[in-house]
């Protein structure tokens, strides 16, 4: 398998690598069993982004001032093999914004729409996922993007199977793809690099999939994803009501 894509990645001069894979030895398939996934975004959302009992990854870039609020889907389903995978999309290369690049299936929300409405419709829109297949089951913190200055609410949703046909938007999808979450874990598929900004360093989060290389907003929702799976013991079901 050939890990990596093609699309040019803007590093500043003067990057350089980061910390070391910290799921090494950590991760196992059981992380990612959808009811375990399912009940830690439960307690995440009834506690909050802030508890000290959760584990914290940096969800954001240096501050960027934005008013244009926007909404995903992180479509998680079980494949054959019983792994839990994740639908993603590389968008078209013919857009002004992220040409070409590895994104969850979203968009700007609607004048009076709700984020998960927009998560949903954009979904559909994009690769052909009825909203009707898609069970939600929480979201992640809000972050930021420097190039569009997008707001984003990313929402995470499971996807009835066996998944319906799939089409790409022409004008918005160039691919539609998916990843085992545990395969997002590998030492040859995750990194992490340092980026120096105006306003100090932050670390941009890589992952090398198979034709494709997820990097950006993308990584960062994929980061916390794992983080949460993988660091975070869920509640008990009687804990959640």
């Amino acid at each position: 398998m050939a890990r990596g894509g093609t699309q040019e990645i803007p590093r500043p001069a003067g990057w350089q690598f980061g910390a070391p894979n910290p799921w090494i030895g950590r991760a196992r398939p059981e992380h990612f069993e959808l009811n375990r996934i399912e009940s830690i975004l439960a307690r995440l959302g009834e506690a909050g982004p802030t508890t000290e009992t959760l584990p914290t990854t940096p969800m954001r870039p240096p501050f960027v001032n934005t008013t244009r609020n926007a909404a995903v889907l992180a479509p998680l389903y079980k494949g054959p093999d019983g792994e839990t995978r994740v639908i993603l999309t590389r968008r078209s290369t013919r857009l002004r914004n992220h040409a070409g690049q590895v994104a969850f299936p979203g968009g700007r929300l609607d004048d009076g729409e709700s984020d998960l409405d927009a998560a949903l419709r954009e979904t559909e829109e994009e690769i052909g996922l009825p909203r009707d297949r898609v069970r939600v089951i929480g979201q992640l913190e809000r972050l930021t993007t420097v190039v569009s200055s997008s707001s984003i609410l990313p929402v995470v949703g499971i996807v009835e199977t066996p998944l319906p046909e799939l089409r790409p938007a022409p004008i918005e999808v160039d691919r539609i793809f998916d990843v085992s979450l545990i395969e997002l874990t590998y030492p040859d598929c995750y990194h992490e690099e340092i980026w120096e900004y105006s306003d100090g360093t932050f670390p941009v989060w890589f992952f090398d999939v198979e034709d494709d290389t997820i990097w950006g907003a993308t990584s960062r929702m994929l980061r916390r994803l794992l983080d949460l799976a993988i660091l975070t013991d869920p509640p008990n079901h009687a804990d959640i009501g």
